[in-house]
């Protein structure tokens, strides 16, 4: 794994783990006590939201961290194909902050 690499990984683990927090703190939320009520959502809805929010977010560091990680600095097409997946992870967080313009100069 090249340091910039590292960078993204580091950086990308940040953002999950925010991702992770967020998806709970939504959750907790939509199940509060009568938080949804005035929308028409059943407590049984709101928390089958909240439980999708949350397992979409562990999924997607998840992904990161079995698909991607383990194959950075690999020759040949799998290495190029987890440093594309690694920079196409880090752009979608481009507004966040630690997020750097080099990682995806031509």
């Amino acid at each position: 794994m090249t340091p910039e690499q590292a960078a993204m990984v580091d950086f990308l683990r940040q953002q999950c783990a925010e991702g992770i927090e967020r998806a709970r703190s939504i959750g907790n939320a939509l199940i509060a006590q009568g938080a949804l009520a005035h929308l028409g959502v059943s407590p049984d809805k709101a928390e089958a939201r909240a439980r999708e929010g949350l397992h979409g977010a562990e999924t997607r560091a998840r992904f990161f961290e079995e698909t991607i990680v383990p194959y950075l600095g690999t020759a040949g097409p799998t290495g190029r194909i987890a440093d594309q997946q690694l920079r196409l992870l880090t752009y979608e967080h481009r507004e966040a902050r630690g997020y750097r313009d080099e990682w995806h100069a031509e």
